[in-house]
């Protein structure tokens, strides 16, 4: 469970904090989302949520969203996904990173 501050923040994990996928949802394509991950759950995936497609915020003023695992989109799901390392197209878009990571490659 993830603990809340007095400010009324949560920390975040330890183990890869950010997550990086694109997130079918209710739109009529896959979504890129960044996520700042508070809680890791078995079915779904809970944070920070500092990208949103174009739209990019700072940690502080990100909402808190929960992203169902099932709805994270897959390599096959959308032909225009971009696919870098030629991945499968069952293989999932999720990419667990640290921090150090993020910063150096951006949000």
């Amino acid at each position: 469970m993830a603990r809340k501050h007095r400010d009324g923040g949560y920390d975040i994990v330890r183990t890869k904090p950010a997550a990086k996928f694109y997130y079918q949802g209710k739109h009529s394509h896959p979504v890129r989302r960044t996520v700042l991950v508070i809680e890791d759950l078995p079915e779904a995936l809970v944070g920070y949520e500092i990208r949103e497609g174009n739209v990019t915020r700072n940690a502080r003023k990100a909402p808190v969203k929960t992203y169902r695992k099932d709805c994270i989109a897959r390599y096959g799901d959308y032909s225009r996904l971009p696919n870098p390392e030629n991945k499968r197209a069952t293989q999932t878009t999720l990419r667990r990173t640290g921090l150090f990571s993020l910063l150096k490659e951006g949000v």
